[in-house]
């Protein structure tokens, strides 16, 4: 739950803006309170074999996200298997803050089941955003989640009829008992990044740390974030993924730009990472795209594990080339 006054901005849009059906999405791990204090690790601690999250970035959004508290309770009376959960995505700045602003949340909430149901998560927001698909903060989203993580329907903005049959459609559909959550989730995902003690602090100085570096991968997307630098692209732009390593320092750690070929890396540690050679090359060093990079290197906390889920998503066999494409 959002507390707070609204702020006088226009009414979020509540209709069927974005699209519903997703596609090898999961939802990401997080780790969230609830208004108890009670920590609750996302997506695993979701309540329900299949659960309604609704997540909000502003208190002025309390309102929309209220509008569907009614219909869903009533849904889950219904259907014991359904759960529901409200969840506030705030932002890493505001971390040494949340005594306070939990506090206010719980303050404001008598009602225990209320704040069983409300998970505060304050984090890099595109730890949220990116693999969500979510492009807009100026309205609420829904998703519709299994106990594994899978994200089964995805909607926006308040609760009204249209929307509300469409996620009434996708609850239909759902088989009779969700599968148990895998010991380990295979293929696309969010990747961390392997920080070597030795250059955390002057990574921190730009910036770059374990919240704000991560890769998120699904069958469409591609996202490398580190700190305020950000390379995107699809995995059928990878022509070739490769296990790369060790490196010397002073050429991988940091945002780094090869002078002979203009590849970027994202460096944490010299000991290893994955290289993405790049069918069309995209860019990422600097803020308006001038310079184009035709390889990204990624120093990932799991090379091996991530190397395998690009390969799976590019649709490349372990040691070839993805296959050629019109034009090519």
């Amino acid at each position: 739950m959002v507390t707070g006054p609204r702020a006088g901005r226009p009414e979020p849009p509540a209709g069927l803006a974005y699209p519903q059906e997703m596609t090898g999405a999961w939802f990401p791990q997080l780790a969230a309170h609830d208004l108890n204090g009670r920590e609750v690790a996302l997506p695993a601690g979701l309540p329900g074999e299949w659960t309604v999250v609704i997540i909000a970035f502003r208190r002025e959004q309390q309102e929309l996200a209220d509008s569907w508290v009614p219909w869903l309770e009533q849904r889950a009376a219904d259907d014991p298997r359904l759960g529901f959960v409200e969840l506030p995505a705030i932002g890493l700045q505001w971390q040494p803050a949340r005594p306070v602003i939990d506090g206010g949340m719980a303050a404001a909430i008598r009602d225990q089941k209320t704040r069983r149901r409300t998970l505060t998560v304050y984090t890099d927001i595109r730890r949220v955003t990116v693999p969500l698909g979510i492009s807009d903060r100026d309205t609420i989203w829904l998703f519709l989640v299994d106990r594994a993580g899978q994200v089964r329907w995805r909607g926006s903005g308040g609760q009204e009829a249209a929307t509300a049959a469409a996620l009434t459609a996708a609850l239909a559909e759902l088989p009779g008992h969700a599968a148990p959550a895998p010991a380990a989730r295979p293929g696309p995902g969010q990747f961390g990044m392997a920080f070597a003690p030795q250059f955390r602090l002057p990574l921190a100085a730009l910036g770059v740390n374990p919240a704000t570096a991560h890769v998120t991968l699904t069958p469409d997307r591609l996202v490398a974030c580190f700190g305020p630098w950000v390379c995107h692209t699809a995995p059928s732009n990878v022509r070739t993924v490769s296990l790369t390593g060790p490196y010397h320092w002073y050429r991988t750690i940091g945002p780094r730009l090869s002078l002979s070929d203009h590849g970027l890396t994202f460096g944490t540690t010299t000991t290893g990472g994955v290289c993405l050679q790049l069918r069309n090359p995209v860019p990422g060093i600097d803020p308006i795209g001038l310079i184009r990079h035709p390889n990204l290197t990624l120093t990932v906390a799991d090379p091996q594990q991530f190397a395998a889920a690009m390969r799976d998503c590019a649709g490349i066999a372990p040691g070839q080339t993805a296959p050629a494409q019109d034009g090519e």
